[in-house]
């Protein structure tokens, strides 16, 4: 070798111990020696601002636990909190800027169906995984990136039908909905339960969110002769349908979606409320298993309600913490996706799933259980739950949940 290629050689070394130091390697987006960056999208404003700050207060309760307890393996968690107000096109920009600008390691817990579902392509582009969706929809059990936990909509609707069929003896069930994938979910659900059984619904009626007087819809209803009703709709909407039914004397008993065990339903709703029956997928807030995580919303919000949306919202952060503890101090997204899928609520406590069967993730299996709770609103409080799970048992139809 030539003098001159020997120098050339020598200097191509040293450039790659001052570029690629020993013992240093690719460094995972997201992700210092100190720190785990993650994003959080919500409706912080417009119809489902309540449920949005509530989800982010329940993942900044339990982010600042476990900072406060030394973080994940030494690096504490940094969240940055973006608000789309529930509107897709700014949900996707929030997802591409997080992406590429803030280099987000993941996404915890962001909210809606429809733009969550929005933001899969970018979320496969960047291969950036999501736990958990703020939507319990069956649109995300095939995908790669993303993880939910809970039964699906399509779970919960299809046990609730066969409840208030079997237990509460209803013959005629309409469903009342969302006009947007959400509600479509609960609807396609219903008419799948009933082609099973060999019935059908004896109606179906839709809304938007700018649709004030809901009085044609209720009217309609109550000619159906149903007995028994599915509200998949916001708290808006559903407030709207159970004032109007009530206004012209129709009360079927109506089970309602998840958002709709919201305190700020309630409150709103009033007396329009009491009695509606709803559809779970963890452990109710009231319940006994659920009272450490009671006391810390207390030290952190005190002047907030303990609900639903907070529960999810702390329980997202703590089983993505457990994941990243699984994968290791070289924490990758590969090694965090195959974490997630290592967890199973029978070897790891989690407190809002206690007693829940079936319950684990897995390489073909990205959502967490079908098992469903069944409540009902009593004196302005979302209590009297069922005793036990809901099992996707005797129900002539496939679960869906794997991959």
């Amino acid at each position: 070798m030539s003098e001159t290629r020997k120098k050339t050689v020598f200097c191509a070394v040293v450039l790659m111990f001052f570029v690629f130091p020993l013992g240093v390697g690719h460094a995972e987006e997201g992700i210092t020696e100190n720190e785990i960056l993650i994003g959080t999208i919500q409706a912080l404003t417009g119809d489902m601002a309540f449920i949005g700050n509530q989800n982010v207060n329940g993942t900044k309760i339990m982010i600042s636990e476990i900072n406060k307890k030394g973080g994940i393996l030494g690096r504490k968690i940094r969240q940055i909190v973006m608000d789309d107000g529930y509107v897709t096109p700014r949900h996707i920009a929030n997802v591409r800027r997080m992406i590429t600008e803030d280099k987000v390691f993941s996404f915890v817990f962001n909210l809606g169906t429809h733009t969550v579902a929005a933001s899969l392509p970018l979320l496969n582009q960047y291969k950036v995984p999501l736990f958990s969706a703020a939507s319990n929809s069956k649109l995300f059990d095939n995908e790669p990136f993303v993880f939910t936990e809970g039964a699906s909509y399509r779970q919960m609707t299809i046990q609730a039908i066969k409840f208030m069929t079997e237990k509460r003896n209803h013959k005629k069930v309409a469903v009342f909905y969302w006009d947007n994938p959400l509600g479509q979910e609960h609807l396609e659900a219903a008419k799948e339960y009933f082609k099973a059984v060999g019935g059908e619904l004896v109606a179906e009626e839709k809304f938007k969110v700018e649709d004030y007087d809901l009085s044609s819809q209720a009217a309609r209803l109550k000619n159906s002769g149903a007995t028994c009703l599915i509200i998949a709709a916001s708290p808006g909407g559903g407030t709207k349908i159970l004032r109007a039914m009530h206004n012209i004397g129709y009360t079927p008993e109506a089970v309602g979606v998840l958002m709709l065990t919201s305190p700020g339903f309630i409150n709103v709703a009033g007396k329009d409320a009491e009695g509606l029956f709803l559809m779970l997928p963890f452990l109710e807030t009231t319940n006994p298993s659920l009272a450490p995580w009671r006391d810390l919303a207390k030290q952190y919000y005190p002047d907030k309600p303990f609900d639903s949306n907070m529960v999810a919202g702390m329980g997202s952060v703590y089983v993505f913490a457990e994941a990243c503890r699984r994968a290791g101090k070289d924490l990758t997204r590969e090694k965090f996706i195959k974490a997630v899928e290592s967890i199973s609520y029978q070897n790891f406590d989690l407190p809002h799933y206690k007693g829940a069967t079936d319950s684990h993730f897995g390489p073909n299996r990205h959502r967490s259980t079908s098992a469903t709770r069944i409540g009902r609103i009593v004196n302005a409080n979302a209590g009297s739950f069922t005793e036990g799970w809901l099992e996707w048992k005797g129900i002539p139809l496939p679960e869906v949940i794997g991959k």
